[in-house]
């Protein structure tokens, strides 16, 4: 059999950005988040055909599963599918966290994260998730999905600062801390009117048995938006009271 001829891919940095936003930064087939490792791979296996829609972003190890037929060409083919019709129908701007209205700041060059801050407002975290509706037709928000992950918080752990009275956002949702998934189903649907942004404000709480407090720890959030009840769209993972889920932790020796 011939070898294919390889043809480099124009504007190969351009066309990786668009890649990496059509697969949320992460692998489709495992969640790696480590994109700077990712390879672009030709679903049809022809490295001369560099049409968009013949591209996929994988980890180095998924691309060397799906070179090995071990991830067929149906299952790359359907998964890139999804993920441009999900990312042209619906685009995720940034999250934030509403400072005005709860005692959380953002932290200084890490994006999406954010710790407590020892001041007289609420300790019970509000987070700002922006997106962009970018279908000539309304769409609605029908369901939010949750999974938390509790970290170790050593020997100085975040502040622990006294509860305050949760304010009233759109949406509140638990942190759970056994890793099980947390569903919102929206009793009434948010409409989200063609080209249009919007802003949806999730509060996030703590439970044990009928006690409600406001998170203490460090905690890393995976969210997930459904819409129309037909597609979920993930976004980058939240981290709250520390920089990254590898974050080292503070050791202190004594003589």
């Amino acid at each position: 059999m011939a070898k294919k001829t390889r043809i480099p891919i124009p504007q190969v940095n351009k066309v990786r950005a668009i890649l990496q936003q059509e697969v949320n930064s992460k692998c489709p087939f495992c969640n790696n988040e480590d994109v700077a490792y990712f390879e672009i791979h030709h679903i049809d296996k022809n490295p001369s055909n560099n049409n968009s829609d013949n591209l996929i972003l994988l980890c180095s190890i998924c691309h060397k599963k799906a070179d090995n037929n071990e991830i067929t060409f149906q299952e790359t083919n359907d998964v890139k599918f999804k993920t441009k019709s999900n990312n042209s129908s619906v685009q995720f701007i940034s999250v934030t966290i509403d400072s005005e209205n709860c005692g959380w700041e953002p932290i200084v060059d890490v994006p999406n994260a954010f710790k407590i801050d020892n001041t007289n407002k609420s300790a019970f975290p509000i987070l700002n998730f922006n997106f962009i509706n970018n279908l000539d037709k309304t769409i609605l928000l029908t369901s939010v999905k949750l999974i938390s992950k509790i970290l170790p918080i050593g020997l100085s752990g975040p502040a622990i600062i006294d509860n305050f009275l949760k304010p009233s956002p759109f949406f509140e949702m638990k942190i759970s801390h056994n890793g099980t998934i947390e569903n919102l189903i929206l009793k009434d649907e948010l409409i989200i009117l063609p080209k249009m942004p919007v802003k949806i404000q999730i509060l996030l709480y703590s439970q044990y048995e009928e006690h409600i407090f406001s998170p203490k720890g460090k905690y890393v959030l995976s969210f997930n938006f459904k819409f129309n009840n037909d597609f979920w769209k993930d976004i980058p993972n939240v981290v709250l009271n520390c920089k990254s889920e590898n974050e080292k932790l503070q050791y202190i020796g004594y003589n």
